[in-house]
């Protein structure tokens, strides 16, 4: 009787042990993470009143890449959204649309299945509607920023469902008018898929 609990303590440690190394072993794969969401924005203009948020779409693709340190990776995004305000005062009552396809490049840092996230983006304007142009005239094609935020990812099926909210403050003026100062603010939310390569 002993030798069998002694047997089957060794097979359930083995299949234990081998368990956690494949479990380390996939957190360290790189990842591609297929996403879409909203996206809430509000532009800071100067000079102009009544600025609202205005709702609109985001999609991308993310890739995760362990760097080695433990818990820390890089992910690098290509993703699509809709940034601009909406403008509602005496004159003017619409919302003002500025696609951009947007490049961040994130460090992030997990902590289980939470983490946290931040990095440089660089967002180019994929043209201007004809409002666009009434309104803001001549506008600047390339828009710097900075993303920060946090998610959760949940293990589901052979990869990881990721919740994911962020903030991103806009640097550039992306007006071309003399003395005007339009920046690109907002908050994506998005749901995505972590896949292992």
């Amino acid at each position: 009787m002993k030798k069998v609990l002694v047997a089957t303590a060794m097979v359930l440690g083995f299949f234990s042990l081998n368990a956690q190394q494949t479990k380390e072993k996939n957190s360290e794969n790189i990842q591609l993470i297929p996403k879409a969401g909203i996206a809430v924005y509000k532009q800071s203009m100067e000079g102009v009143n009544g600025e609202k948020s205005k709702v609109g779409f985001q999609a991308g693709l993310g890739v995760n890449i362990p760097t080695g340190a433990a818990n820390f990776s890089i992910q690098p995004e290509l993703n699509f959204i809709s940034k601009g305000t909406k403008i509602k005062n005496a004159l003017v009552n619409q919302n003002f649309n500025f696609n951009y396809i947007e490049v961040p490049v994130l460090a992030k840092y997990s902590f289980g299945p939470v983490y946290v996230n931040a990095g440089p983006s660089v967002g180019f304007l994929m043209g201007k509607n004809n409002a666009v142009k009434a309104v803001y005239g001549k506008t600047k094609t390339i828009d710097f920023g900075l993303q920060m935020g946090a998610g959760v990812a949940i293990p589901a099926g052979p990869g990881k469902l990721i919740v994911d909210g962020r903030y991103n403050l806009g640097f550039s003026n992306i007006s071309d008018a003399k003395g005007a100062a339009i920046k690109n603010r907002g908050f994506a939310v998005s749901l995505g898929y972590a896949i292992s390569l």
